[in-house]
């Protein structure tokens, strides 16, 4: 006669894990795109902010196009006041429509137009001015979504620093003699 074995819960246990695997990874991955997504948007603000002083801006001016121009590294949008959720498209009609008054604003007027969680983390820098090629930078410590416990048990800290380089033409002297 043969015997048989009652199954113990093994096999459930196991799919437990490989489940729990599979959402790390998951996980992980969607990770990896946002910070692709965040080094890209830093680029172009680099971009837009080497373009501004490229064509003579102050530095309050290309503060301000820099800050636009990583808008999607903000973080939630605090001014004008948003009761958070809802769809994207409720954010940007919010905020499209006061990107030109910041744009025109003075530096008192800037926090009650438009203001997000995070631009206080954006900065920029332009170490050579005055030379052919204007070399131009934009820093900012990136918020982890997932893992940000792990990556501070590391690097004592939960966000990566990153950095969006643009070098352009520096030809403003050219229309300013």
């Amino acid at each position: 006669m043969v015997q048989t074995r009652h199954a113990e819960g093994q096999a459930l246990i196991e799919s437990c894990i490989v489940i729990g695997l599979i959402c790390l990874l998951l996980m992980g991955i969607f990770q990896l795109a946002q910070l692709f997504m965040a080094q890209e948007i830093l680029d172009y603000a680099a971009g837009r902010g080497a373009r501004a002083k490229a064509v003579g801006f102050n530095d309050f001016m290309v503060s301000k196009t820099v800050r636009i121009g990583a808008i999607a590294n903000a973080g939630a949008l605090m001014v004008p006041e948003h009761s958070g959720g809802g769809p994207w498209i409720q954010w940007t009609r919010q905020e499209s429509p006061r990107i030109p008054h910041y744009m025109q604003s003075d530096e008192w007027e800037l926090d009650f137009i438009l203001n997000y969680a995070l631009w206080d983390t954006i900065v920029w820098s332009s170490p050579a001015s005055g030379a052919d090629i204007l070399h131009f930078e934009v820093n900012q410590a990136v918020p982890l979504m997932f893992f940000s416990n792990v990556f501070k048990a590391f690097f004592s800290a939960s966000a990566v620093p990153m950095q969006g380089v643009a070098d352009i033409e520096n030809h403003y002297p050219l229309y300013l003699q």
